[in-house]
């Protein structure tokens, strides 16, 4: 369960990320920086699975994963690989088509439905949805903001776009960063199941993910809280990293 939004800037982009969850979930480990493949990565790690839902490398690629509640599994499988795990096994990728060439190699049977948004500097968003049944790949920047929710899925995403689509018009069109925090501290309708900042009794937002990559740096501000207890500049975790070039 997550809401994602974006803004992109000259050479990079600011991401963010709300993490929704049961409050009967582990609390994730905050994100570090790790190798794969000779590729240096920020991530955080789920609390029971070890895998992840967003991340970013050295080249400022960033993944961000969502459940999909609205496609039902393929039956095939009776238990099911953790979706984080895919998105750590993706994390040292170049760029959009490297990770979309290698989900395309993967047996997604293994895994419950979900979209993962692949963002690249100079690019736009790509989605690589798995329904459960087939691969499908999409422009993701008409559908932002990204929202899964599994307490009434259709509700959460129109309540949420539309909230969204207010702050733009208030603001004048311009979409930055600051917009983006107005919108994932939102209480807006009201303090619930549909309000971005999202709390209910069994659930909550657990977490909020903010990744800026900038020309020669990729920084991630983390807090493992709801986004309405503090602002990132109180974050528990703000890690930087330089950004590398690809060859």
């Amino acid at each position: 369960m997550c809401t994602v939004s974006w803004a992109h800037q000259n050479d990079g982009f600011d991401l963010m990320c709300n993490r929704d969850e049961l409050r009967t979930r582990s609390q994730a480990s905050a994100p570090a920086v790790s190798e794969l493949r000779g590729v240096r990565f920020i991530a955080p790690s789920d609390g029971d699975h070890g895998g992840t839902w967003i991340g970013v490398n050295q080249f400022g690629v960033a993944l961000c994963l969502l459940n999909r509640y609205g496609d039902q599994p393929n039956g095939l499988a009776r238990s099911y690989t953790s979706r984080g795990l895919l998105v750590k096994s993706l994390i040292d990728a170049a760029s959009r088509i490297e990770a979309q060439n290698r989900v395309a190699g993967i047996d997604l049977r293994q895994f419950q439905p979900f979209t993962l948004a692949v963002f690249e500097p100079g690019e736009n968003c790509l989605l690589i949805e798995w329904t459960g049944r087939e691969m499908e790949t999409r422009g993701g920047e008409r559908a932002m903001p990204l929202i899964s929710s599994s307490f009434d899925p259709s509700g959460a995403r129109d309540a949420r776009a539309s909230l969204f689509e207010n702050l733009v018009r208030v603001w004048g069109g311009r979409v930055d960063a600051r917009l983006l925090m107005n919108f994932h501290k939102s209480h807006a309708p009201a303090r619930g199941p549909y309000s971005p900042c999202m709390h209910r009794t069994d659930a909550r937002t657990v977490s909020f993910s903010y990744i800026k990559v900038a020309a020669d740096s990729i920084r991630f501000f983390y807090l493992a809280d709801s986004p309405c207890s503090a602002s990132f500049e109180n974050a528990d975790e703000s890690i930087t990293i330089e950004r590398s070039k690809q060859t």
